[in-house]
């Protein structure tokens, strides 16, 4: 019988083994976790209880891209400037917002609709707690969904390949002969329309300063505790609850807008992304049921009758769109 060191020593060893094959392999990683993806899409519709499955096979393959990304991040990039508290808060959220829509399925499995709103709650109370901590006490600036962004491994890799290939040094970038350190050329430099002259730093510091900004990012922190309110108020399916989210969304993406240059790439990629997240107030209650359910619904049999194969696509996500609406579209989502 093997004892309990010796199984953990095991255990260290393979979690070990694995944390270098993910390093070393990362494309074979990624197509392993795009079929892990695709399972929890095989799921839906198909088995008893197949909306808790496959929830939980979705956040299980988020988690796991999560956990591989941290491990690829770790080996090939240097993270020593990143505030330690400020990266466990974004870890949390990113972990939490991943696993919010199982808990919620989940809740309401054990506990019926009382349970899940209670889950719901104090999901988003945690959630805009923890954006208001990174945005106000650790300077983040405007806050991503989720807080950390998938990993960009094609990138990484190009990058690995640009620094010990010594047929593309010297292109954009030279080595200084005493310390070894890479300075950028200026030919290597973005173009002048895309520049703005700032650090990193210095964009997050302006916008904070900036009174405008950040009662922007506080309006949209607060957001879904606002629209939770207003829900316990007037009801779920009320215009009301409705129009007041749909107005801090606005108010806040014309705010930075008008500030763009304050902003940086990455920031500006995230203000592009909350604008296309205004399209699913068209599939948000009362919007869909009062609205836009039969225009969809006509749209898709029109595509389904006139484009060669388009039925079988068509036909499934026509019966799949009202549990998808009431599952993921609701407003307090961010």
């Amino acid at each position: 019988m093997k004892t309990i060191k010796e199984v953990n020593l095991q255990i260290k060893e393979l979690f070990q083994a694995y944390k270098k094959f993910v390093s070393e392999n990362p494309q074979t990683i990624s197509d392993l976790e795009t079929t892990a993806k695709w399972i929890s899409y095989f799921f839906a519709g198909r088995i008893s209880d197949s909306s808790i499955t496959s929830e939980l096979v979705y956040a299980l393959s988020n988690m796991l891209v999560f956990y591989n990304d941290r491990i690829i991040e770790n080996s090939k990039t240097n993270r020593s400037e990143v505030n330690p508290t400020a990266q466990k808060l974004k870890v949390m959220l990113t972990t939490l917002e991943y696993c919010e829509v199982f808990l919620e399925i989940g809740s309401k499995r054990l506990w019926g609709k009382k349970g899940r709103w209670y889950f719901i709650v104090a999901i988003q109370l945690i959630k805009s707690m923890g954006r208001f901590l990174l945005f106000k006490q650790y300077n983040q600036g405007i806050i991503t969904s989720p807080p950390i962004q998938s990993l960009d491994r094609k990138k990484i890799a190009e990058k690995e390949i640009a620094m010990t290939n010594p047929t593309t040094e010297g292109f954009n970038d030279f080595k200084l002969k005493r310390s070894g350190r890479v300075i950028r050329r200026v030919e290597g430099a973005p173009p002048i329309q895309y520049r703005n002259w700032q650090s990193s730093g210095e964009s997050s510091t302006s916008q904070k300063k900036n009174p405008v900004i950040r009662y922007a990012e506080y309006v949209y922190i607060v957001k879904p505790l606002v629209h939770l309110a207003a829900v316990q108020t007037f009801g779920y399916k009320s215009w009301k609850s409705y129009t007041i989210a749909l107005l801090m969304d606005l108010y806040t993406i014309h705010t930075y807008y008008k500030h763009q240059h304050l902003m940086t790439k990455e920031q500006k990629v995230e203000l592009s992304k909350r604008c296309v997240n205004l399209l699913l107030y068209l599939v948000r209650s009362p919007m869909y049921e009062k609205k836009s359910a039969g225009k969809i619904d006509s749209f898709l049999n029109f595509i389904a009758s006139h484009i060669p194969f388009a039925k079988n696509v068509c036909n499934p996500i026509m019966q799949y769109i009202p549990q998808w609406q009431s599952t993921y579209f609701y407003m307090w989502s961010t």
